[in-house]
């Protein structure tokens, strides 16, 4: 598997997969993306989503018919290489993350609260929205 930054292309068929999982879809930059690519073939895409308060996980989706290969959990390895800052999330699934070492939080930056609004208020399921973060040491 390859990741990398979508093409234009390939953004446009990202934004689709996003509306058509019912994903976050505000503020979609090409440039925060990270694609994953089988063979020429996109199969999934992850997001860090860079706010003034903190740096946020999110947008991360497998094609349907690539699911339960691990595709998912590849992306999520991927996008935390990418960034030595602590990394926030908002979710339904905490058991995928927590083998990554993310953490459920009750203290989040004001962006995390924002997502946390925007999900129970536009993205109705009816699992219950937690926060996480996974925190980052920095080494001086």
């Amino acid at each position: 598997m390859t990741f990398r930054t979508p093409t234009e292309q390939e953004f446009l068929q990202i934004r689709n997969f996003i509306f058509q999982f019912e994903l976050d879809d505000r503020n979609l930059k090409q440039e925060e993306f990270t694609a994953a690519f089988r063979k020429d073939e996109l199969v999934g895409f992850g997001r860090l989503r860079e706010h003034s308060d903190c740096i946020e996980l999110c947008s991360l989706g497998v094609v349907t018919e690539h699911r339960r290969q691990g595709i998912g959990k590849a992306i999520v390895s991927e996008l935390i290489k990418r960034t030595n800052n602590s990394i926030h999330l908002v979710c339904i699934i905490p058991d995928f993350f927590i083998p990554f070492n993310f953490k459920i939080v009750t203290e989040y930056p004001f962006s995390i609260q924002d997502k946390l609004n925007y999900c129970t208020q536009e993205l109705v399921v009816p699992e219950t929205y937690v926060a996480m973060c996974l925190m980052k040491v920095k080494i001086a």
